[in-house]
């Protein structure tokens, strides 16, 4: 309940407000992790850790890079808070094991002062926390019907789900369609045949746009076709026979990657 309670709030969040502003929990990370005790804890700092390094620089490719083995060797002292949630607390105990190896939510908080002092030692370059706000139209076509990705709705759960857990854990700001006015009106075929300037005036207050053509493969893999569209300028990109939600995740980090001015557009 609080996990979709969390992203029901960012929901809201990125769907009311169509203006640049501080990204908030920049320093907070949560990860899923078996028991609470070591090993498993260290293992969750440092995911945590990685997590919120790409999220402050904005460059996703830090997460397979050994660029961070300094700093995650040894993430103790940088965390400042951190809590469990049981994923399972609603069931009953019902084994031998107890809950030592049941899954957890870790829910952590870095200092910023060190961790800014630590990412720059590394020589990488902080993301500034003011960013664009990015309207993300993602249209989507299954075997027997197409739609496109709401703020709410019902067939769109999954898509609208790695969405805005990916703005989280990115530290995007995205305003999904569905609160104003004309947003109903912009079809799957009209992000198809990318009709920007419909897409752009049902998305008023928006920095950046994002969208997206997501259609499934025989084989039932995905394929995409992203263009992004900032300070006047368009990248295109496509990626092939991945899941879905590799495709979406792929479009956020790769607009993260230009705006943080790590890659070009």
């Amino acid at each position: 309940m609080h996990r979709s309670l969390l992203l029901l709030s960012l929901l809201v969040l990125v769907s009311a407000k169509a203006y640049a502003e501080p990204v908030r929990n920049l320093y907070n990370a949560e990860v899923t992790v078996t028991g609470t005790e070591e090993p498993e804890r260290t293992r969750g700092f440092r995911m945590g850790l990685t997590d919120v390094v790409v999220k402050l620089t904005g460059d996703v490719r830090l997460a397979e890079s050994e660029k961070l083995a300094p700093l995650l060797e040894k993430p103790h002292p940088l965390v400042e808070h951190f809590e469990y949630e049981d994923r399972m607390k609603s069931i009953p105990v019902h084994d031998e094991q107890g809950t030592r190896e049941r899954p957890h939510f870790l829910r952590m908080r870095f200092n910023a002062a060190e961790l800014d002092k630590a990412v720059a030692q590394l020589g990488l370059t902080k993301w500034a926390d003011d960013r664009p706000v990015l309207a993300v139209w993602l249209g989507v076509k299954t075997v027997v019907k197409s739609f496109v990705v709401m703020a709410s709705g019902g067939e769109d759960y999954g898509q609208r789900i790695v969405i805005t857990e990916a703005s989280q854990r990115r530290g995007v700001p995205i305003l999904l369609p569905g609160t104003q006015a004309g947003d109903q009106a912009v079809t799957f075929a009209d992000i198809a045949a990318d009709k920007f300037e419909k897409m752009k005036d049902a998305s008023k207050g928006a920095d950046a746009w994002l969208s997206g053509e997501l259609s499934i493969t025989e084989s039932g893999y995905w394929d995409i076709t992203w263009r992004l569209r900032w300070k006047d300028q368009q990248r295109v990109w496509t990626k092939q026979g991945v899941s879905f939600d590799v495709a979406i995740k792929d479009g956020l980090e790769t607009a993260a990657l230009i705006f943080s001015g790590n890659a070009a557009m």
